[in-house]
């Protein structure tokens, strides 16, 4: 029972990871059995791209002057369309308890708190070419800024649930806080360039939805909801060793406040310039911003959003293959532009009493093949930490693509 507790700890730590290197349980590595209480904290980013080079967002991070050739390399490695570009970044603190149903011991309650920030892009070359260096490139022909998306959420998340502690599996609901939401969605969006530049003709079919503009800091509420998260681990059969593990995070929906703004598209905009008719009457031609938004039809609509979170679903099998490795293949998907279905082999290895290593291989997500790495290690009996990483190239290669970095801590007394 013990041993199963101290597994079912790991596990839930493991379900957090979510496209990181993860590590299957390990009674021999793992906390030592017995702990009436449990506290897991694990912080995790992960940032993902199939085609633009790591050294861009850096340089865009530090701010100043972006060099020709930076901004070209990345040009010159981008697809037509589907370009793709992601991010997650969470810090979760859990408890689990001891169990206080009479009978029911395998069943024990557990609290989670947590503060996620994912973003999605996808996007197109001439996308990327016009906001990186502009439409004199496009003199005389059409860039195809089209189809495209993008979605920026922040929230935070309280919720309570159970575990099992004989197999791992639990379920938890959470309440949801909306912090702020950035949604654009184009089926179809076209940029022409005159010749000598003083005609532009844009066809555009989107729409722009977001939460409240006049505040995102972070402590400002902009939406309620709840989500559904879970886990749960099964064999085909009671003799089986390959274990299966479907994990579910945040299935659920947050209504934004009647606050938030929506723009929808669906148009052709011709522009050709201002016309002067008396350079003396300074008053007649000033353009104001009623009269920029009137002119292009950008006035917003408010009112309240409803949004599904960008929720995670994923389907694991782990093999053990001999007495200290184990083989697991993973399958995932999260509900973000461009993120699509990755897969993840992963190998590990117990090295004596207190420590496992592993390595994984993973072809998706945002991005394209990455090789990771992690480790966990038992420092005395109450305490276990891991690290891991899906993308270790990004440390040793400025031009990789894709960057992460998990790190768990798993206190037991």
């Amino acid at each position: 029972m013990r041993c199963a507790l101290a597994c079912t700890g790991v596990s839930l730590l493991v379900s957090l990871c979510h496209g990181q290197t993860a590590l299957p349980p390990d009674r021999t590595v793992d906390l030592n059995e017995g702990y009436r209480n449990k506290i897991e904290v694990t912080g995790l980013f992960d940032y993902n791209a199939n085609t633009v080079y790591n050294e861009l967002p850096l340089a865009i991070l530090r701010g100043g002057y972006l060099p020709h050739d930076l901004r070209q390399r990345s040009l010159q490695q981008l697809h037509a369309r589907r370009n793709r570009i992601g991010q997650v970044l969470q810090a979760r603190v859990q408890w689990t308890g001891a169990a206080c149903w009479g009978k029911q011991q395998r069943w024990r309650p557990l609290v989670s708190v947590a503060h996620h920030v994912q973003s999605g892009l996808s996007f197109t070359a001439d996308a990327y070419d016009l906001a990186f260096f502009g439409n004199a490139s496009f003199q005389g022909r059409t860039a195809l800024l089209g189809p495209s998306g993008y979605t920026q959420v922040r929230y935070q998340t309280i919720g309570a649930g159970l575990t099992d502690a004989h197999s791992g599996s639990y379920v938890r609901l959470d309440l949801v806080r909306g912090g702020s939401l950035s949604v654009v969605e184009v089926d179809w969006a076209t940029l022409f360039t005159g010749i000598d530049g003083q005609v532009l003709r844009t066809n555009v079919l989107g729409n722009y939805s977001a939460s409240d503009t006049a505040g995102r800091d972070i402590g400002r509420h902009n939406g309620l909801g709840a989500a559904l998260s879970g886990r749960w681990s099964f064999r085909i059969r009671p003799d089986q060793k390959v274990q299966f593990n479907a994990d579910l995070e945040d299935l659920g929906m947050v209504v934004w406040n009647d606050r938030s703004v929506r723009i929808a598209k669906d148009t052709t905009i011709r522009y050709e310039g201002l016309r002067v008719n008396d350079l003396f009457a300074l008053d007649a031609m000033i353009v104001n911003e009623a009269t920029v938004l009137d002119t292009f039809g950008l006035r917003y609509s408010h009112g309240e959003i409803r949004r599904m979170l960008p929720f995670h679903a994923s389907l694991e099998a782990v093999i053990p293959i001999a007495v200290r490795w184990r083989l697991s293949v993973q399958a995932e998907h999260r509900h973000l532009p461009g993120y699509l279905p990755q897969a993840t082999t992963h190998l590990s290895r117990t090295i004596g009493q207190r420590t496992m290593v592993g390595a994984s291989v993973s072809y998706g997500g945002f991005g394209g093949l990455r090789a990771g790495l992690a480790v966990k290690h038992r420092l005395g009996e109450h305490l276990l930490v891991c690290l891991s990483s899906p993308q270790v190239p990004a440390f040793l290669l400025p031009r990789a693509r894709g960057a992460g970095l998990l790190l768990g801590i798993n206190l037991g007394f």
